[in-house]
Order: C-alpha cells, then structure tokens, then sequence
C-alpha cells in the first residue's frame, strides 16, 4: 500500500498543479482582454485543466488496478473432494442427410 499511496500523492500534485495552472490561466484569459484576441489563452487554459483532470483519472485507474492484482490472491484455495470425473464416450453414429425432402 505504501509504494500505491506514493504513486497517489505524486499523480495528486502533478494533476493539481495542472489544474490551478490551468485554471489560472482560464481566468486570466476571461479577464484580460488584451491578451487575448484570440482566445488562444481560453483555450489554452482549458486544455490545461482537462489534461490534468485526464492525468488524475488515468493516475487513480493504475493505482486502483495494481491494488487489485495485489488483492487476488488473497483468500482460501478451494479443492473439490472428490476427483471422480465421468467420461462420456458418444458413439452414436447419426444420419445426416442434405436433401430436404419430406
């Protein structure tokens, strides 16, 4: 859980920085209006800000997938008691026919 938890804080600050970075920037750009003829610092700001909102979820989704894979083999083994297995020889020989006449 602890190398899970490291990989959590850093995709937490690198998604949050992007997002005040972006948002920032978003803001400026509604603000500003010098900057901003045109609207490239809108655009900007908000490719920013959903590319960390990306980063994050695919940040949560490995740590989320490499908790699980940790996690299965956790748990009891079950064998069945008997080994008794019934074979089924089928050796019916059957008629096929290709013409559909009745």
């Amino acid at each position: 859980m602890e190398a899970n938890q490291k990989m959590l804080d850093a995709v937490k600050w690198v998604s949050g920085t992007g997002c005040v970075i972006g948002i920032i920037i978003f803001a400026l750009s509604l603000f500003v209006s010098d900057y901003n003829k045109d609207y490239i610092l809108t655009a900007v700001g908000m490719a920013i800000t959903l590319s960390a909102a990306a980063i994050f979820l695919v940040g949560i989704f490995f740590v989320l997938t490499e908790e699980m894979v940790m996690n299965t083999h956790k748990g009891e083994r079950i064998v069945p008691e008997t080994t008794k297995i019934i074979k089924i020889n089928s050796k019916v020989k059957t008629k096929r026919s290709t013409d559909f006449s009745n």
